[in-house]
């Protein structure tokens, strides 16, 4: 299983949820906007691969990024950052690239037209 995880450094217990994933058998991918070598060792333990990105805002270099590591490990079964501000961006993804674990982009569509009335 592949498992994208955006900003696994964040907050800093993060890191635990990456190591009980990997424990268990699933390869962990993450993206983050901290260079590789600032991250705690028990982070970098957890990752199979690390991709930096200075800014997780820019969504096309988010979007490759995720791109590559489905190039280079295989389908992504699953994509998560358990960071609120990144819930709509992580729906988005996992809408691009047809991850059917996790909420889609077209329920936060639907979700924003719902709350408006």
């Amino acid at each position: 299983m592949n498992f994208v995880f955006i900003s696994p450094q964040f907050p800093k217990h993060y890191w635990n949820f990456c190591d009980r994933l990997h424990k268990n058998g699933v390869n962990v991918l993450g993206i983050g906007d901290s260079p590789f070598e600032t991250l705690r060792e028990e982070l970098k333990n957890s990752l199979t691969e690390y991709y930096y990105l200075p800014n997780l805002g820019d969504y096309d270099a988010i979007l490759r990024a995720v791109a590559f590591l489905e190039f280079k490990h295989g389908k992504i079964d699953w994509l998560e950052s358990n960071n609120e501000f990144w819930l709509e961006q992580d729906a988005k993804l996992r809408t691009d690239f047809h991850i059917t674990t996790g909420e889609q982009f077209e329920n936060w569509r639907w979700r924003d037209r719902h709350f408006q009335n």
